[in-house]
């Protein structure tokens, strides 16, 4: 990092181009004497700006921040102590005060401005040197400290978040799971977005039918022509703040996601969860589409085997009326039969013939008609088994 020109001539005189630096210092003081000896002393580790006032190193520790500041406190117009208090209004880069006085009073009043550490006149080149090191080593791992601190508490934050995430969605396919029809998978569906601190709104495509559903309740007219139109920006789109996922059934929009530049991770972990979720949506759609099929063929099943049995019994009826008009026809056959024999002027012989013959195919029938008990015992069976296959609630 070559160090910037400052203006003064001593930062021209003691410029080292080539060696290697370790931070920036910003040596301020009204003598410029002790500017280029402090300079020289230091530039051999840091880069070194001079300032010859307390209104200068303000200007310079804005436009060019450095690791830490060497501040006298004797100076005319902005003393060292009001100047540290101005720079602590902006930063908390080491500032280590150069003082002539010993007295206690005054390096308790250097503290209580803001001062990091103190060193008193005449200054050791030597003890400037460690000192500077070794402020700028502490503020510089304090730095990094505190980076990884924030990056740490942002990755559990991230963690916890994640996993609540991944709660919101279990607990969303548990209580969706038993859903009975689209429109309270929708409302289940609405229902997670809001707990998940999303606005969103989502189109449910069921051939002729669509559903349209907000998480504020009603979508407005601009959200479903979007959603009208979702399915042929692809499975993802973007565009600031808006996100939209699109399956067959379900195309789902989110209009806050979270700011890329603000929480690159947090939006990542919501893309991801809205995809899932999404995902998770289309799948009990075809879930509760199969689920309502089922129930329909079930219940014209339910209503075949209803009319079945209904018919089968209605054909026992008849069968049992059927068999009592045959008995009822025989005998009516035989009355008529013998009533004939007289005018037929047929002998005794003749008629025991033909009585014979008409009683044996007689009693053939009867035996025919005697098989109703093998008839009733299938009948039984079979409206058994009718039974047993009956769906509940038919």
């Amino acid at each position: 990092m070559a160090p910037p020109p400052s203006g003064s001539g001593e930062d021209l005189l003691f410029d080292t181009p080539g060696h290697d630096v370790t931070g920036r210092v910003l040596v301020v003081d009204d003598d410029s004497s002790i500017r280029m000896l402090y300079r020289y002393t230091l530039a051999s580790q840091f880069d070194v700006l001079t300032a010859s006032s307390g209104e200068e190193a303000l200007t310079l520790c804005t436009a060019q921040p450095p690791d830490m500041v060497v501040l006298d406190l004797t100076m005319p117009g902005l003393d060292g102590h009001e100047t540290c208090r101005r720079l602590r209004s902006f930063t908390d880069i080491p500032i280590l005060f150069v003082t002539s006085s010993t007295g206690l009073d005054e390096k308790l009043k250097a503290f209580d401005s803001g001062g990091s550490d103190i060193i008193c006149k005449p200054v050791d080149t030597d003890l400037l040197l460690r000192k500077v090191q070794v402020a700028i080593q502490q503020h510089q791992a304090a730095q990094a400290l505190s980076r990884e601190k924030q990056d740490l508490h942002k990755m559990a934050m991230g963690f916890l978040s994640s996993a609540g995430q991944n709660g919101v969605l279990l607990g969303f396919v548990k209580d969706s799971i038993t859903c009975q029809n689209h429109g309270a998978l929708m409302e289940r569906l609405m229902a997670t977005a809001r707990e998940l601190g999303l606005e969103s709104c989502a189109l449910m495509h069921l051939g002729d039918t669509q559903i349209v559903a907000a998480t504020r309740g009603v979508a407005t007219a601009l959200e479903a022509s979007i959603l009208q139109n979702a399915p042929t920006m692809g499975r993802q789109f973007q565009f600031k703040n808006r996100f939209v996922v699109n399956y067959e059934h379900i195309s789902l929009m989110t209009a806050n996601l979270p700011d890329e530049a603000e929480d690159s991770q947090r939006a990542g972990m919501l893309r991801d969860t809205l995809t899932a979720l999404t995902e998770a949506t289309e799948a009990l759609v075809v879930n509760v589409s199969m689920r309502q099929t089922n129930q329909a063929q079930a219940q014209r099943l339910a209503q075949i085997l209803h009319d079945t049995e209904g018919l089968l019994t209605q054909l026992k009826r008849q069968q049992r009326t059927t068999q009592a008009d045959v008995r009822i026809l025989m005998q009516d056959m035989v009355d008529q039969i013998e009533q004939t024999y007289s005018q037929l002027d047929t002998t005794h012989a003749q008629e025991a013939a033909l009585n014979l013959t008409m009683n044996a195919a007689i009693r053939q029938i009867q035996r025919r008609l005697s098989n109703d008990g093998d008839f009733d015992a299938l009948f039984a069976q079979l409206m058994a088994k009718l039974g047993s296959h009956t769906p509940t609630g038919s």
